[in-house]
């Protein structure tokens, strides 16, 4: 299981099954892979193998993309009851999930939408959170989403409904630094005064990627997107480093999706998370004896 009090916290990557191959080549370069839920179960037999081979091999965390908290229906129970389950197989000490919603009644969106931030909206995701911390028997996390848009009738903060739904329901939160500078660029806040407004302790883990900008005829101004096919932005970086100021994370995942065969760029993002992890956290110590139980 993880400890409280590992000197710098463990980083590794989201693992693909398209580059499974060069993964096992390279484990020792991680301290740990963040395993998508819903690949186990939709992916098929040969993906759903690959990753729980590496169960003996390297620590993992579970991450999921099908919960969708904040669509007006009810959970889908059995849903949560295969995460439950693929979770205590995969020995992952905590399992994290979107602040959003990926579908409504009778249609899958195939996107990660922002909720209306308002008091009512955040009582209807406790109450689902709830549920989900009394099914699946390990710590739940919250990842803030890149998003384009706010709800017109929003009333509160990005950080003040993240502090209100995780005070109200002991989840922790996954702060997604790339999203969070996204956001700040996309909609004109400062996001160094977003991490100061999280209360301490919150931070679980961490996310870090790359993306691109995106403009078109149609756009007032360039979009800055959350593609997770380049390499993590110094402006990131510098962000994550005033992260690990404030925050303890057991956890920091590289997450990539697009041009995964620029393993180079991977592996360079990788010690570049590593060279401020202990610029912040000096000091060795062994992640794979305390990020999770190996095997």
């Amino acid at each position: 299981m993880m400890t409280e009090t590992r000197a710098q916290p463990a980083v590794g990557i989201g693992y693909r099954s398209a580059i499974d191959r060069w993964t096992r080549q390279n484990l020792d370069r991680f301290d740990v892979l963040e395993i998508t839920i819903d690949h186990c179960l939709y992916r098929g037999t040969r993906v759903r193998s690959e990753i729980f081979d590496l169960v003996d091999q390297i620590p993992l965390t579970a991450h999921g993309i099908g919960l969708s908290l904040g669509t007006e229906a009810p959970l889908d129970l059995g849903y949560l009851d295969q995460v439950a389950e693929i979770v205590d197989r995969l020995r992952a000490p905590a399992y994290s999930e979107h602040l959003a919603f990926t579908r409504v009644p009778g249609r899958d969106l195939a996107a990660l939408l922002p909720l209306p931030q308002t008091e009512e909206v955040a009582e209807a995701v406790i109450a689902k959170i709830l549920t989900v911390q009394s099914r699946v028997p390990v710590p739940f996390l919250l990842e803030n989403i890149s998003y384009v848009f706010r709800w017109p009738d929003s009333q509160l903060t990005d950080a003040d409904f993240l502090k209100l739904v995780c005070q109200e329901t002991g989840a922790g939160l996954l702060l997604d630094v790339e999203n969070l500078y996204l956001n700040a660029r996309n909609h004109d806040f400062n996001p160094y005064e977003f991490v100061n407004e999280l209360p301490d302790g919150i931070v679980k883990e961490v996310h870090v990627a790359g993306g691109v900008t995106v403009s078109n005829d149609f756009l007032d101004k360039a979009v800055f997107a959350d593609t997770h096919s380049e390499p993590v932005p110094d402006e990131a970086l510098n962000l994550l480093l005033h992260v690990l100021a404030r925050q303890r994370p057991e956890t920091i995942v590289l997450e990539r999706d697009d041009r995964l065969d620029e393993f180079g760029e991977i592996l360079s993002d990788i010690a570049r998370i590593r060279a401020l992890v202990s610029r912040q956290h000096p000091g060795n110590v062994d992640a794979r004896a305390t990020v999770g139980s190996a095997g």
